[in-house]
């Protein structure tokens, strides 16, 4: 059973991710920030043959040494090999004298299956996380579970928030996790959230209808112990998902698909 049942983009978005992606490239000499320079021995092992897996791993360490190769199996196109770094996929021909750094897209479905990928290697034991840390909003008898790392700043969290409304008993912890790069002052409004009387309706009124909550401090906010689970958890945007059997997903997903997600977990 795939760990996502479908990752959809708009052609628009895949573009932009496509670029995105390629720009995470480090140049030649020019390590990449958190990425170890590359061992002799695999984290995990290859899946291909030992022949191509160790050329591609010789000419790599000698072209881009800073580049760590966790892993190496075939990719879901003909002629290309994935390249697990631990921080991202990368993909290169058999000989690695070149790399594609973007998406593999199913043009049928529109799937994207390096998003796929990415979250069948990345699923978590998720009676593992801290959900003391969370906020927690059940609906109905609140028997299927839900974890999502928002930002109160991100317009994709919004959405999601928005297409989670028809979701019936369910408990959704949501994990607060501003992206302060990107969106400026999210640290601040998380602050205040966490420390509102009621917490969940803080989080709701903000998100659907951007009620300001009222200003609070507490010295019990989570942010840095957040900000550290994500390093941890590879978590690079927002709204990440996980689901009760670790699967993770990504982005504003549609009711629809939600309910397909979580009736694959809780049957």
């Amino acid at each position: 059973m795939p760990l996502i049942r479908r990752v959809v983009l708009p052609l628009a978005a895949l573009l932009c991710a496509t670029l995105f992606v390629a720009a995470r490239i480090p140049a030649a000499g020019v390590p990449a920030a958190g990425v170890p320079a590359a061992a002799g021995t695999p984290a995990v092992a290859d899946d291909v043959p030992a022949d191509v897996a160790a050329k591609i791993r010789a000419t790599l360490h000698e072209r881009i040494p800073e580049l760590r190769v966790a892993q190496i199996r075939k990719a879901p196109l003909a002629g290309l090999y994935e390249i697990n770094t631990g921080q991202e996929l990368l993909y290169t021909n058999d000989a690695a004298t070149m790399i594609f750094a973007g998406r593999i897209v199913d043009t049928k479905s529109r799937e994207d299956l390096t998003a796929q990928r990415w979250n069948e290697i990345n699923a978590i034991d998720f009676s593992s996380l801290p959900f003391d840390l969370a906020i927690k909003s059940v609906k109905g008898n609140g028997s299927r579970k839900l974890v999502v790392f928002a930002d109160p700043l991100c317009p994709y969290c919004r959405q999601l928030e928005q297409e989670m409304q028809g979701l019936n008993n369910v408990t959704v912890y949501t994990f607060l996790y501003p992206l302060e790069t990107i969106h400026p002052g999210s640290t601040a409004k998380a602050v205040q959230i966490w420390c509102s009387k009621d917490r969940s309706d803080a989080w709701s009124k903000w998100m659907l209808q951007k009620v300001e909550p009222a200003s609070a401090r507490c010295d019990s906010a989570p942010v840095a112990k957040l900000q550290a689970l994500g390093d941890k958890l590879r978590i690079d945007s927002t709204p990440t998902l996980f689901l009760a059997d670790g699967r993770r997903a990504r982005g504003a997903i549609k009711h629809d698909e939600l309910e397909h997600l979580l009736a694959d977990v809780h049957k």
